[in-house]
């Protein structure tokens, strides 16, 4: 899946989705010369889901 990269750290990356997913992904899972606003095809399988749009995720709650 296509995405852009939003944000980094020394240890990885947030990239949003086209469907408007933002995931969560470790740095050695992306090119080595990937800087914010590269845009990646990634396999969002193998990343955390970080969606702000979850009802529960923003009342705290755990699933």
């Amino acid at each position: 899946m296509i995405g852009k990269v939003i944000d980094m750290n020394i240890s990885e990356a947030f990239v949003a989705l086209q469907d408007n997913r933002t995931i969560q992904i470790g740095l050695a899972h992306l090119p080595s010369n990937c800087t914010i606003g590269s845009t990646v095809n990634i396999n969002p399988t193998l990343c955390n889901m970080k969606n702000d749009n979850d009802n529960h995720i923003l009342k705290g709650e755990l699933s």
